[in-house]
């Protein structure tokens, strides 16, 4: 009664999410994860994006990630997320649900490197399309007020469905720079690679790059902390849409 007491308003408050994600237009998945985890921490996150200028590989108008997570320790967490998207001509549609964890291997108090590794089962949602296992490490180095960050990502597809006999790979960086407690900017990067057997050229493949502002509040005397993000992605290769506008929302209890 006590665990239903503690996470039943988180739980509800994940539901309404997903409800608005389902009949309201919203967006995606680039997010650069970090390594840190806290014991009792339970977090909701939504990572959207809107796209625009087709890119030759890529016809999207927009994508969007739910994510809930919990500290059961100082370093192991769990993670439950849906991902959603929209192609060109399409209507949104449910096309994974993920689970996972997430474990903390070099603890990083104040300046230095942080080291975890994530493993996330992710759930097919469409007939005919191939189950996959997403899993790598993921590093953050602190100095002061700067930090970079960085997640390497290999991607295994499962099942009957399979479209590669290899794995595919995506990496995802930041560069940050706090100019206050609650304000900071920096510059991202995301690429994609389909197929490591079959990587073809540079163009062929999806990287994007771009600023991102950063805002902070809350999170002292007891109160939830919310994080938002927000910048422009441009497309540096053929087979990416020209223009990704992210944004990123986070609620901490």
């Amino acid at each position: 009664m006590r665990v239903a007491a503690e996470f039943g308003a988180p739980l509800r408050l994940l539901a309404f999410s997903l409800l608005i994600i389902g009949v309201q237009p919203a967006a995606a998945q680039f997010y650069v994860r970090s390594p840190d985890v806290e014991k009792g921490e339970f977090a909701l996150e939504e990572h959207g994006a809107l796209y625009s200028g087709p890119g030759e590989d890529e016809r999207r108008r927009q994508s969007h990630e739910v994510e809930a997570k919990y500290g059961f320790t100082d370093r192991l967490e769990g993670l439950v997320e849906g991902f959603f998207r929209q192609d060109i001509g399409e209507a949104l549609e449910a096309r994974q649900l993920e689970l996972g964890g997430q474990y903390e291997i070099v603890e990083r108090e104040g300046d230095g490197l942080g080291l975890a590794f994530r493993g996330i089962y992710e759930f097919a949602l469409q007939s005919h399309e191939p189950d996959e296992i997403l899993f790598g490490p993921l590093a953050k180095y602190v100095r002061g007020r700067d930090s970079a960050t960085i997640n390497t990502f290999f991607i295994g597809q499962v099942g009957s469905d399979i479209e590669i006999d290899s794995l595919e790979m995506m990496i995802n960086w930041r560069l940050k720079h706090e100019l206050s407690d609650a304000f900071a900017l920096g510059a991202e990067g995301y690429s994609e690679i389909g197929d490591l057997s079959h990587a073809g050229t540079f163009d062929e493949q999806k990287h994007r790059l771009g600023p991102v502002a950063y805002y902070e509040t809350g999170g002292r005397d007891g109160k939830a902390e919310w994080e938002f993000a927000g910048g422009v992605l441009f497309g540096i290769s053929d087979a990416t849409s020209e223009f990704t506008y992210k944004f990123d929302a986070e609620l901490k209890f």
